[in-house]
């Protein structure tokens, strides 16, 4: 098969989606695998590393001619103009907070694989290194604007003897959440988790038993009670393939002390805080509104390429020599956790979380009667 790497168009993004070892894998096995130009400088991979594991350099627009696509992020609007009937691409989707994007794949017969969207076992496969990079770095990123001269607070996150540490407070309970709320702790920092499961709930506090932590029950008395006290306050809430409801109200965030620090991890996919109307990018990444410091980068992963990058391509290989191997159709056909990840199906949405969220029609998954192979 012949497959793309294509360079992410989205400011600051420094990812790419597969390393010079990744596309020796794919060559090895029997695959013709064209690399844009500097693909991979963003990530510390050179032109000369992809070349030598046997891909071979070309434009973007060449690479656009692949049958399988392979990307971080979403396609930007741009490279709609590419799409077409047959192609499949890979990437860290979020079309619920995407619309056009979907419109587009609907009307060019596309078929459109989010890595975020896989679950196997019970968990969300590739998800997992890209949300605990995004939690770790949102409480990095909250000390950074806590600090005056970024209008916050004036707070150092760890305090000193002597001087109590910050407070931090995050909304669900999940991988983001908890390897936000490990750096928070380790950083000497008090840790809240609001989550709504209760087995979640006691897991958490067995599992943070003996440090500066709460858990509590997810409920809006409770939200509205401790976001109060916040001086960084995290909304980790991800819904696969849907965009979550704005559970964060206004009134919550005005209750906010002036200074204090929003991050909305998963604002790529629509985001939980009522005051967030819009993303922000890696190089200006923060808006401040009712005194509060807010920081809504959808693409944390990507101000920490060379990181993010192994960890996702490590986790994408084999679902990508599986489709080279076998063809988009028997691929779904034999493997479940792949299937999970199709959100859009020759140009039909077949995942009922992103049909619903973006009030479009919704097609069960079936490849029998597919023209594609």
């Amino acid at each position: 098969m012949q497959i793309a790497v294509i360079k992410e168009q989205k400011e600051g993004e420094g990812r790419v989606a597969a390393t010079p070892e990744n596309v020796r894998k794919m060559v090895e096995a029997g695959n013709e695998v064209l690399v844009e130009k500097d693909a991979g400088i963003g990530a510390g991979f050179t032109n000369e590393e992809y070349v030598e594991a046997g891909g071979k350099l070309v434009s973007h627009e060449d690479g656009w001619n692949a049958k399988l696509i392979i990307k971080v992020k979403e396609p930007d609007p741009e490279e709609y103009k590419y799409f077409k009937k047959g192609q499949v691409i890979w990437g860290f989707q979020h079309l619920a907070s995407s619309k056009p994007t979907v419109e587009a794949m609907i009307k060019a017969g596309t078929t459109a694989i989010g890595g975020e969207t896989i679950v196997k076992d019970g968990k969300l496969e590739l998800l997992a290194p890209m949300s605990a990079i995004a939690g770790r770095r949102s409480v990095i990123m909250g000390s950074y604007y806590l600090e005056a001269q970024h209008q916050g607070q004036g707070i150092l996150m760890p305090g000193i003897p002597g001087i109590e540490a910050g407070n931090v407070v995050i909304f669900g309970g999940g991988n983001a959440a908890i390897n936000a709320a490990e750096l928070a702790l380790g950083m000497g920092a008090s840790v809240v988790i609001i989550e709504l499961n209760d087995d979640r709930i006691k897991f958490l506090e067995d599992k943070f038993a003996g440090k500066k932590f709460r858990a509590v029950k997810s409920n809006e008395e409770n939200l509205a009670k401790e976001i109060k006290d916040a001086d960084i306050f995290i909304s980790t809430i991800l819904i696969p393939g849907s965009r979550p409801p704005k559970l964060v109200k206004e009134y919550m965030v005005k209750s906010m002390k002036p200074g204090s620090v929003i991050v909305d991890v998963a604002i790529d996919q629509g985001g939980t805080v009522e005051t967030i109307d819009h993303p922000t990018t890696i190089d200006d990444p923060i808006f401040v509104k009712d005194g509060i410091i807010h920081y809504a980068v959808p693409n944390q992963p990507g101000a920490v390429p060379r990181t993010a990058t192994m960890a996702l391509a490590k986790g994408n290989l084999r679902y990508l020599l599986e489709i080279a191997d076998k063809g988009i159709n028997e691929a779904i056909k034999s493997d479940g956790a792949l299937a999970s990840g199709v959100n859009v199906f020759e140009g039909k949405v077949t995942n009922k979380g992103l049909a619903d969220s973006l009030d479009l029609p919704y097609t069960e998954l079936s490849v029998e009667e597919s023209s594609v192979n």
